[in-house]
């Protein structure tokens, strides 16, 4: 009887241990699936911003080991699949998006909160013009920039909200990194 208490007090640990592990992965998609939730407002549905953009962002600045371009890409797919985008734009737009965060994740790590902000900021307006380059060519027409730019004005409002339940956990895995070393 003691050895199977052992065994499954090891066996809790490894499971609590994966969970962690695959944490920032998880909040990533509960974003990516309030983003996509009915709201019932009027009009909201063509302006609704690109919210799993914040975590994308986020999770490559500081922790691309929990959250690599492959993550990115699988997002996109889901995003696309979610929202009848066609297939392939988020897609791409995410991997893009994760490769430039990524690329200046030297120079954002341990900058004051505007100054990241500031990044996501430039960073996320190439990805809505990739996002919306990519939807007038698919469509054979320029599609109404004003929509896009309403959009990702929305997302920067948000970035604060949706930046909180990061840093949080992120400042949770810390600390159990610390506890377990």
């Amino acid at each position: 009887m003691r050895n199977n208490f052992a065994v499954n007090t090891s066996v809790w640990k490894i499971m609590a241990a994966r969970l962690r592990m695959e944490s920032p992965k998880l909040l990533t998609a509960l974003i990516l699936l309030f983003s996509v939730a009915p709201t019932y407002l009027p009009g909201y549905s063509s302006v609704r911003p690109a919210l799993t953009l914040v975590p994308i962002f986020y999770w490559a600045v500081y922790r691309p080991d929990r959250f690599s371009v492959i993550s990115a890409f699988l997002f996109g797919v889901a995003l696309d699949l979610l929202d009848g985008t066609p297939l392939g734009i988020n897609t791409f737009v995410f991997t893009v998006f994760y490769l430039l965060a990524d690329s200046q994740r030297r120079f954002l790590n341990g900058k004051p909160f505007g100054f990241v902000w500031f990044g996501f900021v430039v960073l996320s307006l190439g990805a809505y013009f990739l996002k919306w380059l990519f939807v007038s060519i698919n469509y054979a027409r320029f599609t109404p920039v004003g929509i896009a730019l309403l959009s990702w004005l929305l997302l920067l409002a948000a970035y604060p909200l949706l930046v909180f339940p990061c840093a949080k956990l992120h400042l949770y895995l810390l600390d159990k990194e610390d506890d377990n070393a």
